[in-house]
């Protein structure tokens, strides 16, 4: 092979140099890297495969519908990223210079392209957690009885089932196993010329573990300078050193077994700790930018939408089939509830990738009292020097500055947030708690019962991905390119370039 990727989702230099992971730490050692700084409303793995940011291949983590409602879309397929990004994905690319690919676990790959070589689609990019590979996830048909022979599973996310933080772990251990498996047994069989191999469930541990494994990387270095060894303090942190000593091995079988010529580590982006809640629709009120309804009004505008909606469909003759179709877009709708007629801007919310922004309430994207565009370019310069001069907002190190107006000759302008909030990643942009600023509450010990768990629970997004690299990669880059996961599009384009 010559050139091997391995895909780390979620992952995390910090938490590789630190953890029990000596072979893949012995590779870091002898490689190059870059600090990238990573758009959060951008997918990281859809700029991998594309080679274009958000704005170009509509990968957002999410996106307002844009149709005069406060609705906002939260999926996204390989058919979007395919028909909107101007490049070919990284697979035609490829194979358009003659080079045979092995691709396994990759989010947002599915369905399976055919391809010259192999391909088993991943886990994300809009697709549930589900158990063995279904139909036309995978490329080409032959490759099935490997999968079936590995009772290969194809993603694990968690769920209300789980009961103990050491099971979960456990399982997607096992599932990792399986995955790796196959990998080597198609690589083998097939020779790709690339190959990427992605560890994606890694990601679900971070989210949910990231405060125990600070405190695992706080206990190994303290036992380092002791020269005694680490004891865990809890089944969790066992469990846990473990799991990642386990990652590790696979990381060396899969390089003992390939030896690829050149090597790239990536991942979409880092796993920080969750320290702050922030919400920004409360700043906003603060501020008289919004106008929240009241617990009554909620009531009744909950019963009056749907009662309308079911009394409009049953006039037209729409049976409640079709309605439940209509209904079934990917859609999260608005945490805060608010007046949209006094209200001029409101803000990102829950599951949004930790992009925190804020959009105006324009009468194009959302029916809302801001008339036109020189009336929002206002009204963006007025919320962001307001909110730069809070002491609230200095002490928590948050900046609002212009978003969408950087991106006017995008065919997605108006999917955009019109300011984006720059913040440490330990802040966590969502509408849960009604305060503006408010501390994460599960950042102590874990207990290894799973109750009321849910993401992000001591984990989050980050925005300095991993970018290793064996050092004869050097040459691929350019020092033009963008400081961000594009980059490993074009470093893999002109490394099969040069082997021509």
């Amino acid at each position: 092979m010559k050139l091997l990727v391995i895909g780390i989702d979620g992952g995390t230099k910090e938490i590789i140099e630190g953890m029990p992971m000596p072979f893949t730490q012995s590779l870091f050692k002898n490689a190059n890297s870059k600090t990238l700084q990573e758009d959060p409303l951008s997918r990281g793995w859809a700029e991998a495969l594309t080679g274009c940011h958000a704005s170009e291949n509509k990968g957002f983590y999410i996106s307002p519908y844009a149709d005069k409602t406060y609705d906002f879309n939260h999926g996204y397929s390989k058919k979007e990223m395919e028909s909107s990004s101007p490049n070919p994905p990284l697979w035609t690319m490829l194979n358009d210079q003659g080079c045979s690919v092995g691709i396994i676990n990759v989010p947002t790959t599915g369905p399976a392209a055919e391809v010259d070589g192999f391909l088993i689609s991943g886990g994300g990019g809009g697709l549930s957690s589900i158990g063995g590979v279904p139909k036309g996830m995978f490329y080409p048909e032959s490759i099935e009885e490997s999968l079936i022979k590995n009772k290969y599973i194809f993603d694990i996310r968690l769920s209300k089932k789980e009961t103990t933080i050491s099971q979960f772990i456990k399982k997607i251990a096992d599932a990792e196993t399986t995955q790796k498996q196959t990998f080597l047994e198609l690589a083998n069989k097939h020779q790709p010329d690339f190959g990427f191999f992605c560890i994606r469930m890694i990601t679900e541990v971070q989210y949910l573990t990231r405060y125990e494994i600070k405190r695992c990387i706080e206990g190994i270095n303290s036992a380092k300078e002791n020269n005694k060894p680490f004891v865990p303090e809890n089944t969790v942190q066992e469990t846990l050193m473990d799991y990642y000593q386990q990652v590790d091995d696979h990381i060396k079988e899969v390089f003992e077994s390939i030896q690829p010529q050149e090597f790239l580590f990536i991942s979409d982006h880092s796993t920080a700790l969750f320290n702050h809640d922030l919400n920004l629709d409360v700043w906003l009120a603060n501020n008289q930018f919004l106008t929240e309804i009241s617990p009554l009004e909620k009531l009744y505008q909950r019963f009056y939408r749907s009662w309308k909606l079911t009394r409009f469909l049953n006039k037209l003759g729409i049976k409640r089939a079709f309605q439940k179709k209509f209904e079934k877009r990917p859609t999260r709708e608005m945490i805060t509830q608010f007046k949209p007629t006094k209200t001029k801007a409101f803000g990102t919310f829950f599951d949004s990738g930790n992009f925190a922004g804020i959009f105006i309430n324009d009468a194009k994207r959302f029916a809302g009292p801001v008339a036109d565009s020189e009336d929002v370019d206002k009204l963006v310069d007025e919320i962001c020097t307001k909110f730069n001069a809070d002491n609230e907002t200095q002490k928590h190190n948050l900046q609002a500055v212009p978003y969408r107006r950087r991106f006017k000759e995008s065919k997605f302008f108006d999917l955009m947030p019109d300011i984006q909030i720059e913040k440490p990643d330990t802040t966590y942009c969502s509408g849960r708690n009604w305060a503006f600023i408010s501390e994460n509450p599960n950042l102590k010990p874990f207990e290894d019962k799973l109750e009321g768990v849910s993401y992000p629970h001591t984990g989050l997004k980050g925005t300095d991905p991993l970018f290793v690299y064996s050092k004869n990669l050097e040459s691929c880059i350019d020092k033009n390119d963008s400081n961000d996961l594009r980059m490993a599009y074009r470093l893999i384009s002109r490394f099969f370039e040069t082997e021509k």
